[in-house]
């Protein structure tokens, strides 16, 4: 019964962040001028409605999964956060795995390197939060919730490969301004369920990074080879 209720109270989640974020041409305007689209046509508003909705449509599914999962020792409201970030993630590693129907892919004539379209700042900081993640719950003994951790992990690193790899789809403008936001804003969730998963002052450091990152709009130029 508790099991039900968990994931009634999941997927209710989803359903309300669904309702309140659902994508209009209003908001897919403010998200390419927000990634430094300036100007964006109806076509290229069109684009971000998009891949608003086959996103946030898998929240309610996903949220309700995901309640299965023990990802705290409670089932307050550190679990609900965690699921409902975890979720995120998932949604976004899914989203990238889709195809537009009746949409053309085509390749890049010139290689895309992953610092062509994201800033390295935002990788070595989830990086850093990663491997501090690790570390800490390696310390207090929660061997338990290191498995959730390599799972974002793994979707993060998904979502960065897909960004890179796939062909691009569509607008080329717009294309290339939501493979940066794909990258960055997963990288934030990321971040976020490693400080939902390790807890205390950590979850608080998570959360601003997690903030930072999924408005990082630029490419940083590169400070490594």
């Amino acid at each position: 019964m508790r099991v039900l209720l968990d994931m009634v109270i999941a997927a209710g989640t989803g359903l309300l962040l669904l309702y309140f974020l659902w994508p209009t041409r209003s908001t897919g305007k403010r998200l390419l001028k927000s990634w430094r689209v300036k100007d964006p046509t109806p076509a290229q508003i069109d684009d971000a409605i998009r891949y608003l909705k086959r996103r946030r449509l898998l929240y309610p599914v996903l949220y309700a999964v995901l309640s299965l999962v023990p990802f705290v020792s409670d089932r307050g409201i550190g679990s609900l956060v965690a699921i409902v970030l975890g979720g995120t993630l998932l949604a976004e590693l899914i989203a990238t795995q889709l195809r537009r129907g009746g949409r053309r892919r085509v390749a890049s004539l010139t290689p895309r390197g992953l610092f062509d379209i994201a800033s390295q700042y935002v990788l070595i900081v989830y990086a850093a939060i990663v491997a501090i993640g690790i570390v800490l719950l390696l310390v207090d003994m929660r061997i338990g919730q290191l498995p959730a951790l390599v799972v974002s992990v793994g979707a993060v690193a998904v979502v960065t490969w897909a960004a890179v790899t796939r062909p691009a789809d569509g607008d080329e403008q717009v294309d290339r301004a939501l493979r940066t936001r794909s990258v960055h804003v997963s990288a934030g969730l990321g971040a976020a369920v490693v400080g939902a998963l390790v807890g205390g002052w950590f979850d608080l450091v998570c959360l601003l990074a997690w903030i930072a990152m999924a408005n990082t709009n630029y490419v940083s130029k590169k400070i490594f080879w």
